[in-house]
């Protein structure tokens, strides 16, 4: 079945690979798994392979009856576009913790993951087929030029690191980029934000002009007289650029900011 460019689909077509993935998700029996894009079955069989509960998502209709034929009760497939259905309802479905393992069409990464970020504590751990460069962003350390947005909110909730590499020879028809199995857990103890939409406002600011100081980039979002306060007050140099600045300290900065702006 030919792919479709306009869903972004490119199938894995190697076996090994579709089994080292499922077995990244540690499965037994007792899991409650879901799966995006299953497609052609290859991973959905690796993942079936271990006894789990599962439930697919795909979204081209062209699979639904290869899919359930091949696959029968031992699957429950909902032909969906998973981004468009109400999540609260589907996990609400499910009382345990779920395992999300998926190879995704690299066009829904960023609202895919944006998802996963609000629901974060609903999942047990998550194992994704992503672009190289992506899985790159995800786990890029301070004042490198892939540490950004993505890394922070998706840090803040999430372990993650890249499990394997995969290139693109594994697929077909071939991507023009190469890919990275993820690994995300959610994070045991995750730091306390006293005032989260302002931590976001901060870091979204922060990273708007790359090449901007955060000062300059701050002069969006704040007066002169909070900006000047906070040039004052704290312990940072501002002339730094967004991208030198760690997770640890934009909440230091938020913290100090929150007391200058909401001060009485």
């Amino acid at each position: 079945m030919k792919a479709l460019k306009e869903l972004g689909q490119n199938f894995l077509i190697d076996k090994n690979i579709a089994v080292e993935i499922a077995t990244l998700g540690e499965l037994c029996s007792e899991d409650t798994v879901w799966e995006i894009g299953p497609g052609k079955g290859i991973l959905t069989q690796a993942i079936l392979d271990h006894g789990v509960k599962l439930t697919a998502f795909e979204l081209d209709r062209r699979f639904e009856e290869p899919l359930r034929k091949r696959f029968g009760d031992s699957l429950e497939l909902i032909r969906a576009d998973v981004l468009r259905l109400n999540w609260n309802e589907q996990l609400s479905r499910c009382p345990e913790k779920i395992k999300l393992i998926a190879n995704i069409p690299y066009q829904i990464t960023s609202p895919l993951l944006s998802r996963l970020e609000e629901h974060s504590s609903r999942f047990e751990r998550i194992v994704l087929m992503v672009q190289k460069e992506v899985a790159e962003r995800l786990t890029a350390r301070v004042g490198t030029k892939e540490y950004g947005l993505m890394t922070i909110r998706l840090g803040l909730v999430f372990d993650i690191n890249i499990a394997m590499q995969v290139g693109r020879e594994f697929f077909d028809p071939s991507p023009n980029v190469d890919s990275a199995v993820i690994v995300l857990k959610p994070r045991e103890h995750q730091p306390r934000l006293s005032h989260p939409e302002l931590f976001y406002q901060l870091i979204h600011h922060a990273f708007m002009h790359r090449r901007k100081t955060l000062r300059n980039n701050l002069v969006r979002m704040l007066s002169k007289q909070d900006l000047a306060a906070l040039d004052k007050h704290s312990k940072y140099d501002l002339s730094r650029r967004g991208e030198s600045f760690s997770e640890a300290e934009f909440i230091d900065l938020c913290e100090l900011l929150s007391a200058i702006m909401y001060r009485p």
